[in-house]
């Protein structure tokens, strides 16, 4: 029995988000799709922004900048200047200190969802606390 096409899709947009040199022709072999449904669901749900997001994060540019360090200290030759990877890690370290409202916002929506699954009242008791804690970041912001 074939996977659930819901199922499949996030499969597949999973698959190209990661894999960088995916083509959309090699996401429909994979998956035993029509390579126009690849270009529609693409499209349809931002594959493209969610690839360039997952590949230009913070924690994905440390996790390639420490195999880069990996590679070094193997006796491999640099791919990037040394002065390069101190001012990437030193914008990398700018970045990481700022946390956007919208993103801490998100996940405490996320978390309190999460909470309220196993102990709904807990989740009202937590719920001020997370409005608070949110509006205490946008002042950080501004």
């Amino acid at each position: 029995m074939g996977l659930k096409k819901s199922r499949l899709r996030e499969l597949a947009r999973d698959y190209f988000v990661q894999h960088f040199e995916a083509t959309g022709d090699e996401v429909a072999a994979l998956y035993g799709i029509t390579t126009k449904t690849v270009s529609t669901w693409r499209k349809n749900d931002a594959w493209d922004d969610a690839r360039r997001d997952y590949h230009s994060s913070p924690v994905k540019i440390k996790q390639l900048l420490q195999d880069e360090l990996l590679s070094v200290a193997q006796g491999n030759e640099p791919k990037l200047k040394a002065d390069g990877i101190s001012k990437l890690m030193a914008s990398l370290d700018r970045c990481e200190r700022k946390l956007d409202p919208t993103v801490v916002a998100r996940l405490l929506k996320e978390l309190d969802i999460f909470i309220s699954k196993s102990d709904p009242s807990f989740a009202a008791q937590c719920l001020p606390f997370h409005k608070q804690f949110l509006q205490h970041r946008i002042s950080m912001e501004a």
